[in-house]
């Protein structure tokens, strides 16, 4: 049998092991983002700073301060970053509200306040953003480059899916710091579509509903599946029934049909829907300041000219009017982004 050296039995590097705190923020500041470092107590404790990968896109660290800290960093665009308490206290708040959860998801560009307790003793994901988006437009769904998919940051493990992407993640760490994945390069991608793929299951993001979407489309006939994605992508323009079936390769009849049978509705109908949805992140972007405008021009946008009938069918849809959707500033993360467990 072939001997495999032990470096490569455990794909392990330390950045840092050690007492002097400025030297561990240098490093970690390295690895992730400049950062504030305030030193909250005494040490009681070694530092250290370790990192595992696998020849993958993912990197996984294992952290430890060895006192009580409390970290500003800048915020950073190019990672996911999960983290996952195995020892002591972590408290986080980001973009100015505080995580319940012990474990929790940072998106590119939030805002954070960390503070870890001397005791504690960390993993730590990386997931490169154009991982994930990649991993987005495998779904069918398109990615806006400007603007990163957004995460709930509290990864809530009362709920089965959360805590089944948490077991595949300790799998995944337990098999990277063995060496198992080194000689492994399939298991390594293997476990990253699976951390990937199921993140954007378990966990409540900005694509949500989109992924729902998508997920319905892939059980539907591939005709009604054509129908409906030219809706999405044209919903800006002006469609007929009969454009919608031209798309779809079906008769207007048998497109009916395939709405009402599959769908419960009729292919006018379903666009409105879709129009509303796009109404609806438009109100959202105005609320919270990424956008200017008025519940008008979002309305007329998106082909609604009698105001009246926009503004029942956006309470119908979404249980309010569009005017306090536009018109309140920090808008509830809640109300555009649902709990994946119901």
């Amino acid at each position: 049998m072939e001997n495999v050296s032990e470096s490569v039995l455990v794909p392990e590097s330390v950045l840092y092991e050690g007492r002097d705190l400025a030297r561990m923020h240098e490093v970690v500041a390295a690895q992730f983002a400049p950062h504030r470092l305030r030193l909250l107590g005494k040490e009681t404790g070694p530092a250290r700073f370790r990192m595992s990968n696998s020849q993958g896109d993912m990197t996984l660290y294992h952290l430890a301060y060895g006192a009580e800290v409390e970290i500003r960093p800048v915020p950073q665009h190019g990672l996911y970053l999960i983290h996952i308490p195995l020892a002591g206290r972590s408290s986080l708040v980001v973009d100015g509200e505080p995580v319940a959860a012990a474990q929790d998801v940072v998106s590119p560009g939030q805002r954070l306040e960390i503070r870890r307790s001397h005791d504690i003793d960390m993993r730590i994901l990386g997931i490169p953003r154009p991982v994930l988006e990649k991993a987005v437009e495998l779904r069918g769904i398109p990615v806006d480059r400007g603007v990163p998919v957004r995460f709930t940051p509290s990864i809530d493990n009362r709920c089965p899916g959360s805590r089944a992407w948490l077991r595949t993640l300790h799998a995944y760490a337990e098999a990277l710091e063995s060496g198992l994945l080194a000689r492994s390069p399939l298991g390594t991608r293997h476990f990253e579509q699976l951390l990937t793929h199921g993140l954007l299951d378990s966990q409540p993001s900005s694509l949500s509903e989109s992924l729902r979407r998508s997920a319905r489309h892939a059980a539907l006939p591939s005709a009604l599946r054509r129908a409906m994605t030219y809706c999405e992508e044209h919903a800006g323009e002006p469609l007929s029934t009969a454009d919608i079936a031209l798309a779809s390769r079906l008769s207007v009849p048998a497109l009916r049909a395939a709405f009402r049978a599959h769908l419960g509705t009729t292919p006018l109908m379903y666009l409105r829907r879709v129009r509303l949805d796009h109404a609806h992140r438009d109100l959202l972007a105005i609320a919270e300041g990424r956008a200017d405008g008025t519940v008008t021009d979002v309305a007329l946008r998106w082909g609604f000219v009698h105001l009246g009938r926009f503004a029942a069918f956006y309470k119908a849809t979404y249980g309010n009017a569009p005017s306090r959707t536009a018109g309140v500033r920090g808008y509830p993360e809640n109300a555009r982004i649902r709990s994946s467990c119901g």
